[in-house]
């Protein structure tokens, strides 16, 4: 099915007559007058690029008849978005202000399309490549030194995303432009999201429903494509990254082009891991993992109509740990049992230009089938089948002399999961879910933004009647309806900005919340779920003070998150099947906590940068109890040499970095504290720069001093696992 609706939609772009227009800029230093040449100017709406000549000039290609957006950079210079409507303007001078440091991260919301200064909500993004470069084993992992990010871990290949002490159903996860879906509820396997292929992952923290669908009152992880190759252009890449404590080997090739209108990408990876290696040399037997990742896009234009099909295949291999006894096997091959997971997501995207409105139409279908395999390699013991049909349909239009914009839509899914094996940890089941939603963006002057909006959501689960050896799941049917609404407000003043938003969310539990009952391998626990849960409702405020100069920035961001009927799950003091019962539980939650940081460039060490920043929760229920599974206080700081060097070969970066995890003595019922604990990284990266080439070159060191210590979140803390030991890692890449 997926390689026929493949075919067709390719055949309809081939099928189209090619038309294009120029348009011309020019780049402009606005203090100077001067030109300002060799600039990037990056077309957000086509993701591709081109580089400005000697004279500033530049010259897009395009057959968009329509308001595009134009991010231009470079270094020395403030980077800008500039809108421009390619109906009415064929040629354009763009004036840019010089900035000795830009302090601010540079973010243009996939949603908005705004910089970071220009969102009400703050987004944080964060650069794959960049973040990847520190010899994480995992996406999640990446992703966990964001400030407010933390990982629930199970080994070194298994991952889950905590924003905020939230995770689960309550993180709503977009790839491709779409929802994705792949069985959340089980914390036995990660995000199902392949690294390569993908640039930037944006984090919307809190509640953020209203735009990205109900279940989102923990946040949003939003993972953008990488870009296209610059116009006129065909690029490709080869990269490796070897790893000393998994003895992991990492390998990723990818190959752009952008000629004609046509532009495709064509990403592969695959990497291998044995056990990973605790601080005393010895392994935790079956924590071997694999993964196979293939992804391809192709995109096209015609007058107002830009469109993109994308295509993603993720297959995963993960041990699963049953014994705490040590090992001393370096065997890559999972043992039973183990898991095995496969991935596919198609997703078709549409953009039109009509007049002041911009309408984008996403369509995606993805299949996750998760297999367990405990007594044998012919059969598995688990086969969970899920499909999903996700819809996205909004429209952005500008009102009030473009002071005003206006976004509407309607977004939903259409999902069946399956059982295909003897063991049932959740019932057939399906959800149908639709929402429809209007947001309302007013700059009432230059420094003054306001932005509100509201949204109704509903949602239907249905289970079958079904029986596995003696336990019996019996039929249900479950309506969820709720509105939700968000204002928020932002205010510049000199070097200082203030954000302040309040919003609600609400989330429906999921088939495992209300039917679980059965061992879950992979967390070492016996679940059972309560069919008489109601839906979460949260609401959050939240509020943000940033405060810029040329060498210091510092930002300061609490928040609290009021959530009525939250389902959590809480430890007893019950064993079944010789393993621990965790019971599905629900009462009001009171989340209470912030980030806070600071970024220090003295002048005139202009190479020394020092990043330091605070992550805190505190949760609590109804009754003053702490709720279970809270990550611990968290403090990071990292000094970094970054060096502009002449010539060929030259060192970019340098970097130790310091993580203090605080005492989490903040315990639920049948928790266990974990005691503080410190670790130190460091790692360097240099280039070779040829003439139409470049090769990049990185190693360093995680936890260099080897220290042995069990994180809050581990999956392995109530056996007394330690965490991964010492890890060397060393990595290149080849860029042609």
């Amino acid at each position: 099915m997926i390689k026929k609706i493949s075919l067709f939609i390719l055949l309809q772009f081939i099928g189209f007559q090619l038309f294009s227009q120029n348009f011309k800029g020019k780049i402009i230093n606005q203090t100077s007058q001067a030109a300002i040449p060799f600039a990037t100017i990056y077309l957000v709406e086509l993701q591709t690029s081109t580089t400005a000549d000697s004279l500033g000039n530049f010259v897009f290609s395009t057959s968009i008849d329509g308001t595009v957006h134009f991010q231009i950079s470079m270094l020395g210079f403030q980077t800008t978005v500039f809108s421009a409507n390619l109906s009415r303007e064929k040629e354009r001078t763009f004036f840019m202000e010089e900035s000795h440091l830009e302090l601010r991260e540079v973010v243009i919301s996939t949603a908005s399309t705004k910089l970071q200064q220009d969102n009400i909500v703050a987004v944080i993004q964060k650069n794959i490549a960049e973040i990847s470069q520190k010899g994480s084993t995992n996406l999640t992992e990446s992703i966990s030194n964001i400030p407010g990010v933390d990982n629930f871990s199970t080994g070194s290949g298994i991952g889950k995303p905590v924003i905020r002490g939230l995770s689960g159903n309550r993180i709503v996860t977009y790839a491709q432009n779409i929802r994705v879906e792949n069985q959340q509820w089980g914390d036995e396997h990660g995000l199902g999201i392949g690294e390569v292929g993908i640039e930037n992952v944006e984090v919307i923290k809190g509640a953020a429903s209203l735009l990205y669908g109900a279940d989102a009152i923990g946040g949003v992880l939003f993972f953008t494509e990488e870009r296209y190759a610059a116009l006129n252009t065909t690029e490709g890449f080869v990269s490796s990254k070897l790893l000393s404590n998994t003895l992991g080997i990492a390998n990723q090739v990818g190959f752009k082009s952008n000629k004609n209108n046509i532009r495709w990408n064509v990403f592969g990876a695959y990497s291998s891991n044995a056990d990973y290696q605790l601080p005393n040399t010895k392994r935790v037997l079956n924590t071997r993992f694999d993964e196979a990742n293939f992804k391809t896009s192709l995109g096209f234009n015609h007058k107002n109509w830009i469109g993109n099909l994308r295509y993603s295949f993720l297959s995963n291999n993960f041990g699963i740990t049953e014994s705490n006894e040590p090992s001393i096997s370096t065997k890559r091959k999972p043992e039973l049992p183990f898991q095995n997971l496969k991935n596919h997501l198609l997703t078709f995207e549409n953009t039109y230009f009509i007049g002041k409105t911009k309408l984008n139409a996403t369509i995606g279908y993805g299949q996750n089938n998760r297999k367990e395999f405990e007594d044998t390699l012919a059969f598995p013991n688990l086969n969970l089948l899920l499909k999903t049909l996700n819809y996205n349909f909004k429209s952005s239009t500008s009102l009030l002399n473009d002071r005003a914009n206006l976004m509407t839509g309607v977004q939903g899914m259409f999902q069946k999961n399956t059982n295909k094996a003897e063991e049932i940890l959740i019932p057939d089941a399906s959800i149908f879910d639709v929402g429809a939603y209007s947001v309302l963006h007013f700059s009432a002057t230059k420094n003054w933004k306001i932005e509100g909006g509201l949204r109704f959501d509903h949602r239907t689960i249905s289970t079958v009647a079904m029986q596995s050896d003696e336990i019996i799941y019996p039929a249900l049917k479950r309506d969820f309806n709720n509105f939700n609404f968000s204002l928020g407000s932002s205010f510049a003043l000199k070097s200082m900005n203030f954000k302040a938003n309040l919003a609600t969310g609400f989330r429906a539990p999921n088939s495992a919340e209300l039917l679980s009952n059965g061992v879950h391998e992979g967390v070492l626990r016996y679940e059972i779920g309560n069919n008489a849960l109601k839906s979460e409702k949260a609401t959050q405020f939240d509020f943000n003070w940033s405060f810029e100069k040329e060498h210091f920035s510092f930002y300061v961001n609490p928040f609290f998150n009021h959530i009525k009927d939250y389902i959590f799950i809480a430890p007893t003091d019950s064993v079944i099947e010789e393993t621990p019962v965790f019971e599905y539980r629900q009462s009001t939650a009171n989340l209470l906590g912030a980030e806070a940081g600071f970024h220090l460039h003295p002048h005139p060490i202009d190479w020394l940068h020092i990043d330091c920043n605070y992550s805190s929760v505190f949760a609590k229920d109804e009754a003053g109890n702490p709720l279970p599974l809270i990550p611990a206080n968290k403090v990071q700081t990292m000094l970094k040499g970054e060096f502009k060097m002449k010539g060929k070969l030259k060192l970019n970066n340098v970097f130790v970095e310091h993580i203090y995890r605080f005492e989490q003595n903040k315990i639920a019922s049948y928790e266990t504290q974990t005691p503080h604990y410190q670790l130190f990284n460091t790692g360097f990266n240099f280039e070779y720069q040829a003439k139409k080439s470049k090769i990049e070159f990185t190693a360093g060191i995680k936890n260099i001093f080897n220290t042995a210590y069990i994180d809050h979140l581990s999956r392995f803390k109530n056996d007394n696992i330690l965490n991964v030991g010492r890890n060397f890692y060393v990595s290149g890449r080849w860029d042609f």
